[in-house]
């Protein structure tokens, strides 16, 4: 079951050259692990450890405990944040900022994070310094181009996230924030055709 409210939802992570953290083999270690364990089944989660001569489960407060004191040996000088702004969402944070540095499309983010929505934004750092790599390079790549006016002029959907005064565009001189309740968010990504 996934936070989402869905069974069974599938990703495929292909193998990798690396020993270390290839997904794939550490999946079949994980795996092999599991089933040396007296009373293991096909029905024992994978957060499963042998433990004082028993099997017991790994907790999300387990998880948090060892990323701060990874952190902690560390320092947060050299790492430029403290233990106790880790959470176990920083695991998804990371992965999401690296795929992005990646210049993983930000749908596939989508599909392997599990997001059924752009929600993920969120975990994007603007200011890690990898972040703006190659931007200006790529923005000189086209030193000249050309908008092609439509011949006859055609009315705009108001489900148009690029039309001017749209609601779920940042606050404008005109729309200034419309509903108090509603929070501002990103547009869908396919609002128009």
């Amino acid at each position: 079951m996934q936070k989402n409210d869905l069974k069974h939802d599938t990703v495929i992570h292909g193998r990798t050259d690396d020993s270390v953290l290839c997904p794939v083999l550490q999946w079949a270690c994980l795996v092999n692990r599991i089933w040396i364990y007296p009373g293991a089944s096909l029905d024992t989660p994978v957060c499963t450890v042998w433990r004082n001569g028993r099997m017991e489960h790994i907790t999300s407060k387990s998880i948090l405990q060892h990323l701060r004191a990874a952190c902690s040996s560390y320092g947060s000088a050299r790492l430029g944040f403290e233990p106790h702004e880790v959470g176990t969402h920083s695991l998804r944070s990371g992965a999401a900022m690296e795929m992005y540095l990646g210049e993983i499309p930000v749908y596939t983010i989508m599909l392997i994070g599990r997001w059924s929505s752009d929600a993920f934004l969120r975990y994007i750092r603007k200011q890690v310094e990898q972040f703006s790599r190659n931007v200006s390079k790529k923005m000189l790549t086209f030193r000249s181009f050309r908008h092609i006016p439509d011949i006859a002029p055609r009315r705009i959907s108001s489900d148009d996230p690029r039309q001017r005064n749209h609601r779920n565009n940042a606050e404008t001189r005109r729309n200034i924030g419309g509903d108090k309740s509603r929070r501002a968010q990103l547009p869908a990504f396919s609002l128009y055709t």
